[in-house]
């Protein structure tokens, strides 16, 4: 109910604040969109940032050890070594020792040319010895074994003997399954530690980690082996990149594999260190969609103080107007258009006042007038008539009927001639009628019948304009029920309902021609184009009192003559 009564109250605030809303909706979108995207790339870019230094760093192994190993090969092309290994008995004791020292110049030469290489071995069985870069042992048949059967059990070069790394070269070169001994092998033992150290120049702190995984050895730099052991546990994985969670702690941990060592490589580090600069941007993001909260807050708040609270103030007043309230003054603080429209609004009822005060005293002097008028075209219509009948009651001696009829005509014009109100109960006037009905019964003793309803109970207070239901009696007497030779009857009933209540006066007086009851019709509709008559008055008199919905209609009577209903609306027009 409140909001058919003011439907703005449902659109002007809320469709302000959602216009609003409607704005800041895209550019907070388009900043979602762009943050999620920002991070995304982040995310992609310190992966491939992570991925490509790990990569970086196995290409740069992978270069050094190929040199190494070119040195390696090369140096079993060495005249002697090839001496050493297969014509020792051509050297004294002198050549084969000057021959080791510049085998081991040589080998010594191989072990500076990279920091991973630990030291230089050349296992020459023919002369019983192991030369290295450093030293000159005796032969080592078990190792021997051992390294000239690497190369082919193995998919890497490198491999793990005796808790050492190490590179093998074997001449001359056999298959796997051939029973031919090799006449030496230069194998190079590479420095875990030196790895280990390199390693560690890609770890920019504690909480991260590389593993170095082969099928022969494991290398790490975290000393944590729940983290390892995770980390660990994907290496075998296709994804080059992988959360892991370890004790609810996250990490990102990014693999690269290496054909040449047959190993893996994987550098991990916790996820709260690597997204810091997103948590940074998260935090402005949030903070953007705070700001923008409180922006369309601040708005709402300024939308209703300076545009909905004016306009609810105006909208009121206009609201009391409506209900004829024409005192209203509104005042508006601030110099703007609100201020303008007010003392317009002002102006204007000051204005609607004046005029509405001389308009409706013109018109109620106006209608008192008019009512005094149509008062005094009725009332000598029926002296003329009751002299009449007085004339002939005298006349014919009747003087039995004469004293009751004087007293009815009596108390008929007593009614009629008191003008100090222009309304009565409708009491006073149901009783008016009646007497005036009774005159007429005895006029018409022998030729008509009267039924004379009872006024309901609860509608005899209700105030009427005077002269209201006698006039329409009078009507069916003179224009139907005179003409009735006998047999005549005059219906007066009473029907009250929701709205107020009803007067029917029927008679039987002839038959209506459709030409006549349309022209009585048309001067009931349109008061304002046809000369006022006895009924047209009655039928005016009603409406002003009871409202639009109310007056006079006319019908063919079911009796055989006409029929009058008078509708009195007392909830529009009052009581």
């Amino acid at each position: 109910m409140f909001f058919k009564k003011y439907p703005w109250k449902k659109n002007a605030l809320r469709r302000l604040i959602f216009s609003f809303i409607c704005i800041l909706l895209p550019l907070y979108i388009l900043s979602m969109i762009i943050y999620s995207w920002g991070v995304r790339t982040l995310q992609d870019e310190i992966s491939k940032s992570m991925i490509s230094q790990v990569s970086q760093y196995f290409s740069g192994m992978e270069e050094d050890f190929k040199r190494i190993q070119i040195l390696q090969y090369d140096a079993l092309n060495d005249d002697n070594l090839n001496r050493l290994g297969a014509i020792p008995d051509s050297l004294n004791d002198i050549e084969k020792m000057q021959s080791i020292l510049r085998l081991q110049q040589r080998l010594n030469a191989i072990r500076n040319s990279s920091t991973y290489i630990k030291d230089v071995y050349a296992y020459i069985p023919a002369i019983q010895k192991n030369v290295s870069a450093l030293t000159i042992t005796t032969f080592d048949q078990n190792q021997f074994d051992a390294l000239s059967q690497f190369p082919f059990e193995k998919d890497s070069p490198v491999m793990n003997l005796n808790g050492g790394m190490f590179l093998s070269a074997v001449y001359p070169f056999t298959k796997p399954n051939s029973t031919r001994e090799p006449l030496f092998i230069i194998a190079i033992e590479l420095d875990e530690g030196k790895l280990a150290e390199k390693l560690k120049t890609m770890v920019n702190s504690t909480e991260e980690g590389l593993i170095y995984q082969s099928p022969q050895f494991v290398m790490t730099t975290s000393k944590e082996p729940f983290v390892n052991n995770a980390i660990s546990a994907h290496m075998n994985e296709k994804k080059s990149t992988k959360s892991v969670s370890v004790n609810g702690k996250h990490y990102l941990a990014v693999y690269t594999s290496s054909p040449y060592f047959g190993a893996v490589l994987s550098k991990y580090v916790p996820e709260n260190a690597v997204f810091e600069p997103l948590r940074k941007y998260r935090n402005w993001f949030l903070m953007l969609a705070a700001v923008s909260l409180i922006i369309i807050v601040i708005y709402s708040l300024y939308v209703y103080k300076y545009i909905h609270k004016p306009l609810d103030k105006l909208v009121k007043a206009f609201r009391k107007v409506e209900y004829g309230d024409f005192n209203v003054q509104i005042g508006h603080k601030h110099n703007d258009e609100f201020q303008y429209i007010y003392t317009r609004f002002n102006v204007m009822l000051d204005n609607l006042n004046s005029l509405i005060d001389q308009a409706y005293k013109q018109q109620i002097l106006t209608q008192k007038a008019e009512l005094k008028q149509l008062q005094s075209q009725i009332n000598p219509h029926f002296l003329y008539n009751s002299l009449f009948i007085l004339n002939t009651m005298s006349r014919l001696g009747d003087y039995d009927n004469l004293e009751q009829f004087s007293n009815q005509l009596g108390e008929y014009f007593q009614f009629v001639t008191r003008n100090s109100s222009d309304e009565v109960p409708l009491e006073r006037e149901v009783n008016h009628a009646r007497v005036y009905t009774e005159i007429q019964e005895m006029r018409f003793s022998n030729r008509i019948r009267i039924d004379f309803g009872e006024l309901p109970d609860h509608t005899g207070h209700i105030m009427v304009p005077r002269l209201i239901l006698q006039p329409i009696i009078e009507n069916a007497f003179e224009h139907g029920l005179e003409k009735k030779a006998e047999n005549g009857l005059l219906m007066v009933q009473f029907k009250k309902n929701d709205q107020g209540i009803q007067i029917i006066v029927e008679d039987n007086g002839g038959h209506v021609e459709a030409r006549n009851l349309e022209e009585l019709k048309n001067r009931l509709n349109y008061p304002e184009a046809t000369e006022t008559t006895g009924l047209l008055n009655i039928h005016q008199r009603i409406r002003l009192k009871f409202g639009q919905d109310s007056g006079l209609t006319v019908e063919p009577s079911e009796q055989g003559g006409l029929k009058i209903t008078m509708t009195m609306n007392t909830l529009d027009g009052g009581v």
